[in-house]
């Protein structure tokens, strides 16, 4: 992998704008580009493939083998856990999910996290990225399917002639935007689709309707299951086909992190991962519930002293639970530390994109950097 510098270009927002990407602000960058060869994607789209796989053995064995776990890690109350053993019963199928990759210096991925529930970032790394792509580098290719898999997917979940609502914080202009382009690719799967905010929701008598009065049967909702959980137990126990499924909350947590090292400690995307912390090492301490980077430090642990070696990000999820996850000193990209985030799509890889920053911890105020496959560097 190499970043290389382009000039941007000159009508950039204009045409990012117009597909929708109008949150974008200083967010979206295209004055450098990452640039793979054919043999890097192949090992990125494996390690996707088998840190999935992972992932999907460690939430059946809790699930199914030890569902204590939830209650005691997640702090979950019983009907929660019943409806989540419910849902993997069933097959209830994902959407989507994006793990995050960081490169060591030998260029193996090495899963941080999971974003298995609500991760953004998904209109440029599809549809914005490509369009770049198109103009600026139109014989080279991209690994992206993102667009394609969402719209088989939808076919996949949703019976024929369905309606899909889509709910979220709609206050929110990222999410919004977000909303709407995925009921663009619902719609061009072929069913009718509604936006609405999650406060617009009716809950009476185990269904949620709409403003209109319409019952919702399949709904797409970009609001953390753990929120939901907290707020409205009896919601998460309504008659609805949740997407994404309720079982993905086991995975959209990093406790789970811990679980996936103790079952797979041998693989070679897994970082050493504990939810208590170690006699000694240098880690990097996540809460288990968090978004965007908030509240993350890496700490040099010494007799069980902690010493911070980068000051703890700022957020609202330092009262909770931690993870220590081993620490792996990035690669350094001129200047920038990226992070690859590989989607996945109806179970399979799709495709990347890319996010970097001046400092070691990736988060919201990240910057998305486009990439291209060329056969030779």
């Amino acid at each position: 992998m190499e970043r290389k510098y382009v000039t941007p270009r000159a009508d950039y927002r204009e045409k990012i704008e117009a597909l929708g990407f109008d949150f974008h602000g200083d967010y979206w960058r295209e004055e450098a580009y990452y640039r793979f060869t054919s043999d890097e994607i192949e090992r990125l789209e494996k390690a996707t493939a088998e840190a999935y796989r992972m992932y999907c053995e460690a939430a059946g064995y809790i699930i199914e083998k030890d569902p204590e776990w939830m209650e005691r890690f997640l702090q979950l109350p019983p009907e929660i856990c019943r409806r989540i053993r419910e849902s993997w019963d069933a097959d209830e199928l994902s959407l989507y999910g994006r793990f995050d990759f960081m490169l060591d210096e030998k260029g193996v991925p090495r899963i941080l996290e999971f974003n298995a529930d609500t991760p953004t970032s998904l209109l440029e790394a599809s549809v914005i990225q490509w369009q770049w792509k198109e103009e600026v580098f139109p014989e080279l290719d991209q690994y992206n399917g993102i667009h394609e898999g969402l719209v088989q997917s939808w076919k996949d979940i949703v019976p024929a002639g369905g309606n899909v609502h889509f709910a979220g914080v709609l206050e929110n202009h990222e999410d919004t935007g977000t909303l709407q382009y995925l009921a663009s690719t619902a719609m061009e799967a072929g069913y009718s689709t509604r936006v609405l905010d999650m406060n617009d929701m009716n809950l009476q008598d185990g269904c949620f309707y709409d403003p209109s009065g319409e019952r919702i049967g399949h709904c797409f909702k970009l609001y953390p299951w753990e929120w939901m959980a907290d707020e409205s137990p009896d919601g998460c126990l309504a008659s609805v086909v949740w997407i994404e499924p309720i079982w993905k909350l086991v995975m959209s947590n990093k406790a789970i992190l811990a679980k996936v090292f103790e079952l797979f400690p041998d693989s070679p995307y897994v970082l050493p991962c504990f939810l208590s912390r170690p006699e000694s090492g240098v880690y990097c301490k996540k809460p288990v519930f968090a978004r965007e980077g908030h509240n993350v430090s890496v700490v040099d642990i010494r007799n069980w002293e902690e010493r911070a070696l980068v000051r703890e990000t700022e957020g609202d999820y330092n009262t909770g639970a931690y993870v220590y996850q081993w620490y792996v000193k990035p690669t350094v990209y001129g200047g920038r530390y990226p992070i690859i985030g590989s989607w996945i799509i109806g179970g399979e890889p799709a495709g990347i994109g890319i996010r970097e920053n001046r400092t070691e911890i990736t988060d919201n105020l990240s910057e998305f950097v486009p990439h291209v496959i060329s056969f030779t560097i």
